[in-house]
């Protein structure tokens, strides 16, 4: 497991919160959680967005629990979206159907209550900002 847990706050942002280590002490280590929460720490540091593309980009073949699986589940559907229409100025997010779909879906984590379809499509527009 990763020492890192996700966190999704009312004003709709979602942090990677653990131990009061900076991203360079897990970097250190040679286990591969370590690792992981290294590479996602250090991106959750510059902003979500950020954390998020890192999730759906570079972690796609990560072993990840449940609620980090759920985040870069909803990442990967930007970076796929982006790979079909690389062409287009800013990615257009999932009709709210789906995101309300998407919002019923969230595991158990902290602030579970506070995702919904509008603060998903929040988390949207900052990857597509975080992209640009």
């Amino acid at each position: 497991m990763i020492p890192l847990e996700p966190v999704f706050t009312p004003r709709g942002q979602l942090l990677a919160l653990g131990p009061d280590l900076e991203p360079a002490a897990f970097a250190r280590s040679r286990d591969p959680a370590s690792q992981v929460a290294s590479r996602l720490a250090a991106a959750f540091e510059r902003g979500h967005g950020e954390g998020l593309l890192q999730l759906g980009a570079g972690e796609v073949a990560t072993p990840l629990p449940p609620a980090w699986d759920y985040w870069r589940d909803f990442a990967a559907r930007f970076v796929s979206a982006l790979c079909a229409q690389p062409e287009l100025p800013h990615i257009a997010p999932p009709p709210d159907e789906v995101l309300e779909k998407t919002a019923a879906a969230v595991p158990p984590m902290a602030g579970a209550e506070y995702v919904t379809a509008a603060a998903l499509r929040g988390l949207w527009a900052d990857l597509d900002a975080a992209f640009a």
